[in-house]
């Protein structure tokens, strides 16, 4: 593993929109990182790529692509039952890991892969994107310093509208992706809820597919995941929560999706709302202060930078100049030490990902989730 202070040389398995979109953009604004192959199914597709992105070498096999002679680090950005694989052959070979979330189809795959980066010492992220954003970082920061007091309840909604097309998705596909909505958005609001308010004890779940999905592409029959899921916490603090997630929602705005967390406790009140188009906002009010809710500025510093009015513009920024996930996990592997959130975190949620898909095929009662 380097500590060369030469560029990072990364590979990126996976040439799906992420990868353009994400990752290779995050890289480029990165001096301490240099992409410097590609990896994909379809040597046309990952050629294209390359060229694109003037990334000089590319390929479609995985195994020959995880070279710890041309590469330091590697990001798996493929589809979720591919995740165990490629992350136990770069660990083998020494390199550090990024890899894309939900980490695995369930969490005996996820532990397998987090016993093997702690036994490798490896740098490894998932990528939970939400908590970087300017709305998140500052609850996070109204939290840490006291202005809710004693939490009682934090609810969080995740609306947006993918499975509204009826076509097929691998992330409907239970053998592909293990679970729907829960793995693809619940992973995202249950890393975020851990980050805010801890470990997360007791969850339950209610869950349903709203939309009857199209075939397999080879017509072959399937088990379809849900879209839609309710999920009840209980954390270790005393306080609960719902954590909401649905692809079938219409929203009708920009980007159709729609984000928002409400946060009760002895001292005060926050409310979030991000609907990725021109709000992201924070109101609040104090247990002493008259409401209703006012809007309370988000300080320079969390936005660093970052353009504030659309919000995929601040998405952008955050992520691009700002360095945020993709930088921070580079400058973790240069200077040798651990960063959060890692694959540890990830087999946790994946976790509470799979115990909240047995209670939502029961009765969606809570289930202990200590382990």
């Amino acid at each position: 593993m380097t500590t060369d202070p030469t560029p990072l040389r990364v590979g990126i398995v996976g040439t799906s929109w992420w990868a353009d979109s994400m990752y290779l953009p995050a890289f480029a604004a990165h001096p301490g990182a240099s992409v410097v192959g590609l990896c994909g199914r379809t040597a046309a597709t990952a050629e294209a790529l390359a060229a694109t992105w003037d990334v000089p070498w590319f390929s479609v096999d995985s195994d020959d692509f995880l070279d710890p002679e041309r590469l330091d680090a590697v990001v798996v950005a493929t589809g979720t039952d591919s995740h165990e694989e490629l992350t136990m052959t770069a660990l083998d070979r020494r390199l550090h890991v990024l890899c894309e979330k939900p980490l695995a189809p369930d969490v005996a795959a996820a532990d397998r892969m987090a016993r093997r980066a702690a036994e490798t010492g490896a740098i490894t992220l998932v990528p939970f994107t939400y908590r970087y954003m300017p709305t998140n970082q500052f609850v996070k920061r109204l939290i840490d310093t006291g202005y809710v007091g004693t939490p009682f309840h934090l609810n969080m909604r995740y609306f947006t509208g993918y499975a509204r097309d009826h076509e097929y998705n691998w992330r409907f596909d239970q053998e592909l992706a293990g679970s729907g909505v829960l793995g693809d958005l619940g992973s995202h609001w249950l890393h975020v809820a851990r980050w805010l308010l801890g470990e997360i004890t007791h969850i339950g779940c209610v869950s349903d597919s709203f939309y009857q999905r199209g075939p397999r592409p080879d017509g072959s029959p399937y088990e379809q995941n849900e879209d839609s899921a309710l999920m009840t916490v209980r954390f270790a603090n005393g306080a609960h929560g719902s954590l909401q997630v649905c692809a079938a929602s219409w929203e009708g705005t920009e980007f159709n999706q729609t984000h928002h967390l409400d946060l009760h406790g002895t001292d005060g009140t926050i409310y979030a709302v991000n609907d990725w188009s021109n709000l992201q906002q924070v109101s609040g009010v104090r247990a002493d202060q008259p409401g209703p809710a006012q809007v309370l500025d988000i300080p320079d510093d969390i936005w660093n930078g970052a353009r504030r009015d659309r919000v995929h513009d601040t998405y952008r920024d955050v992520f691009r100049a700002g360095g945020a996930m993709v930088g921070d996990w580079v400058d973790a592997v240069r200077a040798g030490r651990p960063i959060e959130p890692d694959i540890a975190e990830g087999a946790i949620v994946q976790h509470l990902i799979d115990l909240a898909t047995q209670s939502a095929a029961g009765d969606g009662r809570l289930l202990d989730a200590r382990r």
